[in-house]
């Protein structure tokens, strides 16, 4: 699911979600990555899987390369 970085790791644990969850975030994170470029670390708002509303954290190494590190529901 996650691409490494170029040192083979993140600097974070990656957050594990189903792959229809990843697939659906990683997604949307692309299609909005104008407002995630150049920030080594975002919060991205969606509804989940569950139809539940998330706050996702990632580490942002470039386009489609994301590390989701954390999912906080409200």
């Amino acid at each position: 699911m996650p691409v490494r970085n170029s040192n083979g790791e993140f600097n974070f644990p990656s957050y594990e979600l189903s792959t229809q969850e990843y697939a659906k975030i990683v997604s949307e994170i692309n299609t909005n990555y104008r407002k995630y470029r150049g920030k080594p670390f975002a919060i991205h708002l969606s509804v989940g899987t569950d139809d539940n509303y998330y706050f996702y954290y990632f580490e942002n190494h470039g386009f489609n390369n994301y590390n989701i590190v954390g999912k906080i529901g409200f």
